[in-house]
């Protein structure tokens, strides 16, 4: 009965060390793995390791693919903005030059040039609700950047990695942080042009009432608190 004991506790002995042999293999990479460890823990923890770097890395990508697109996106509307706005500034610019000199009331090619010019206004209103569109989707990319930056860090701490995942994972967190700068100058980038654009619009929303009542005229006028109103978008009210 001692005999079975002993050989009992030996047993348990012997598990323990074992244990602890493929413990220290699975925390310590594959360079120095025990000859009796099992190779199905160790490989288990280095692919989950893996696995997720590289969903990581496909995020990344992502996110940087979204930013250039809205950065591209940002670019092409503000060339759009600026040459409806040259065209619009043209227009109204020959109006009252048309307006100083003194011309029919009602000319009808003044009253054309007035309806392209409100057309150009009404591009340069659907160009800032472009812009606030992409401001939001550049707010929610924020969002997706600093939760892919909290998983790139959480990884760190995930067992069964080693050095060259590690390595991997500061370079896709370097990318990510580098992301959330340019995210963060792309939102300045939005707030400033809406700014500017709200307070053209707001100007020249102005500016064209008064050229409506100088076209109407035929020369220019100061409306005063005469309110003008244009039942027709597209046609300046005739008086």
């Amino acid at each position: 009965m001692a005999l079975r004991v002993q050989r009992s506790a030996a047993l348990l002995l012997a598990a323990i060390v074992l244990s602890g042999c493929q413990g220290g293999t699975f925390g310590g990479g594959e360079s120095q793995s025990s000859p009796n460890a099992n190779p199905a823990i160790t490989q288990t923890g280095t692919q989950t390791v893996r696995q997720r770097i590289q969903q990581l890395r496909a995020d990344q990508a992502a996110l940087n693919s979204a930013i250039a697109a809205q950065q591209n996106q940002l670019a092409q509307t503000r060339s759009k903005l600026s040459a409806d706005a040259s065209a619009y500034s043209s227009l109204t610019n020959g109006i009252t030059s048309r307006l100083q000199a003194g011309t029919t009331p009602g000319n009808p090619n003044l009253v054309n040039d007035w309806n392209a010019a409100q057309a150009k206004l009404d591009d340069v209103t659907l160009g800032v609700g472009t812009l606030n569109s992409l401001a939001s989707q550049v707010t929610t990319q924020a969002s997706v950047a600093g939760y892919l930056l909290e998983n790139v860090r959480a990884t760190y701490s995930v067992g069964g990695a080693v050095d060259e995942d590690h390595r991997n994972l500061r370079s896709i967190e370097s990318e990510t942080t580098r992301s959330m700068q340019q995210i963060d100058r792309l939102i300045g980038d939005l707030n400033a042009q809406i700014s500017r654009e709200n307070g053209f619009l707001a100007r020249e929303r102005t500016n064209l009432a008064a050229l409506s009542y100088g076209v109407n005229l035929g020369r220019l006028g100061n409306p005063g608190s005469q309110r003008v109103t244009v039942t027709n978008r597209r046609q300046v009210p005739l008086q």
